[in-house]
């Protein structure tokens, strides 16, 4: 281990930095990955590249869970995050060389993050200069039509402004479904768009102002028995002869039919539940005119509650007035299935924006895109405030921190400016993937914002350099690019102090060390 460099150590994650890199922006590359057991998929997501690879660095892994969580709490930036963490983790690789100790690194690497994010706040913009669809359009990367993009961004605006206010619940009250289809079928719903069939064809296709029961338990009929009082107590029913066998059914299924003409006279007439509806019972409830759901996921349960107004409860026998909530239920034929269509003004606004992408493989990536565009815009809205995108505020801050560099006394100076450095990076990597040349398109960037031109960045679309706070903005969210910059210091700094890998599992003895004082080392 003594052998073992700062480099070596750092090493696997700067090799997933780079691979990250490479998906930034909307020429971002793919990446063909082969899952264990030979099952591939395509991505063009530096988060998603993260959680597929199968990567026991540590290094590596401390990275992952950074990236994760910053998408988990954001919803978008991580692979902007990655990008920027590698290139520090790259810089402090020569400055350690050169013989700066990680915590001079680390020093310089603060103080150049407050200059940046000084120069954030001068250089921000208010949203309403270019409107929170701009937001929406620079953030949908999984598509480069320009129609595609204005429709999306208007739903997206039009989603950001109704959900604005619920703060952190906010992109969560949205939910992004793709299928395959022609972008003009592209459609906001308000209410939620399942992917679910009826567990029955005898059900009723349209449920106008339908009472909504949401269960967490199998819908089934009731098992005669059961508790006695006592606590470890129970009554079993046991049936010799077919007659009994028979009763008992029967008496089960009128049980059952007691409590769903109960649940129908309160109003009830769309069942969903997070389990199972077993075979027996679902002619039941297509008999009284009820649509019914199974295996409905628990975020879909969730957005069900907020939008109709509905409680979960245990069971069917649990449902009254008091817990249903209220929704128009359609099942509509999309895309070759069935697709259930819960449009309710009941309680608090749920919006599905149900999309259409041009090929299979491009689904998910598609979804993907739209929920981080949804979440990017959401955060605009609450900040209301905005920076040019492209490259452009990077290349601004990267300016400010070597002014300040200037002024820096001793060695740290060398960390200040190799933060500057590490900020340009995503202006070179963006200006590489949109097909130019990353070192001409960056010093292009430099002399522009040297002669006072703040806005020019990378327009990726057009290929070229250009103004991007005017005819199509490329805007990015001010508060998303703040947190972005500071977690990936954090991340980059934690990386920087390791100086050892050490096996937690090894609680053997060590070398002894030499002696203290002059006494001799004792052996036992």
């Amino acid at each position: 281990m003594a052998d073992t460099t700062f480099a070596d150590l750092v090493a696997d994650a700067g090799t997933v930095c780079d691979l990250a890199r490479t998906t930034l922006g909307p020429f971002g590359a793919t990446k063909l990955v082969i899952r264990r057991g030979g099952n591939v998929t395509t991505t063009a997501s530096g988060a998603e590249l993260l959680d597929d690879l199968e990567v026991t660095d540590p290094g590596v892994t401390l990275l992952r869970t950074g990236a994760t969580g910053f998408r988990d709490r954001h919803g978008d930036g991580a692979t902007t995050l990655v990008t920027f963490a590698g290139a520090l983790l790259e810089e402090a690789v020569g400055l350690v060389d050169q013989g700066l100790h990680p915590t001079a690194v680390e020093r310089g690497y603060r103080e150049g993050l407050s200059v940046a994010l000084d120069r954030l706040d001068g250089r921000s913009h208010p949203l309403s200069l270019v409107g929170p669809a701009a937001v929406a359009r620079t953030a949908l990367t999984a598509t480069r039509n320009p129609a595609v993009k204005r429709r999306v961004g208007e739903y997206v605006a039009e989603v950001a402004e109704a959900v604005g206010d619920a703060g952190p619940a906010g992109p969560t009250s949205v939910k992004v479904s793709a299928r395959i289809g022609a972008a003009s079928e592209t459609e906001l719903v308000q209410g939620l768009v399942l992917d679910h069939e009826p567990v029955s064809e005898a059900m009723p296709r349209r449920e106008p102002d339908a009472g909504v029961a949401l269960l967490s338990s199998t819908v089934d009929l009731p098992r005669l028995g059961g508790a006695t009082g006592g606590p470890n107590a129970r009554v079993v029913l046991s049936a010799d002869s077919f007659d009994d066998r028979a009763a008992i059914g029967e008496s089960e299924r009128e049980a059952f039919r007691d409590r769903l003409r109960a649940a129908v006279d309160a109003g009830c007439r769309f069942v969903a539940t997070e389990r199972a509806v077993n075979d027996r019972v679902k002619s039941v409830l297509a008999d009284h005119g009820v649509v019914a759901l199974e295996r409905v996921e628990r975020d879909d349960l969730g957005r069900l509650a907020r939008s109709t107004g509905a409680r979960v409860v245990p069971s069917l026998g649990h449902a009254s007035p008091e817990t249903l909530g209220r929704a128009d239920v359609t099942v509509r034929r999309e895309a070759g299935r069935d697709f259930v269509f819960v449009e309710s003004a009941a309680g608090d606004p749920v919006y599905t924006l149900f999309c259409r992408a041009p090929d299979p493989r491009s689904v998910s990536e598609f979804e993907a895109s739209v929920e981080s565009a949804i979440a990017a815009t959401v955060r605009a809205a609450e900040d209301g405030t905005v920076v040019p995108g492209g490259g452009a505020i990077d290349v601004e801050l990267a300016r400010a921190v070597r002014e300040h560099a200037r002024s820096v006394d001793g060695r740290e100076q060398l960390a200040v400016e190799a933060f500057a450095d590490a900020l340009e990076v995503v202006p070179r990597t963006l200006a590489t993937n949109a097909g130019l040349d990353g070192w001409t398109g960056l010093i292009r960037l430099r002399v522009a914002h040297h002669e006072g031109r703040s806005t020019i960045g990378i327009d990726a679309l057009a290929g070229e350099t250009g103004e991007t706070l005017r005819d199509d903005p490329i805007v990015e969210p001010a508060g998303l690019k703040r947190d972005a910059l500071s977690a990936a210091t954090d991340l980059a700094a934690q990386l920087i102090r390791i100086d050892e890998r050490l096996p937690a599992t090894d609680l053997g003895p060590r070398e002894p060390g030499p002696p203290e004082d002059g006494q001799p080392v004792s052996e036992t």
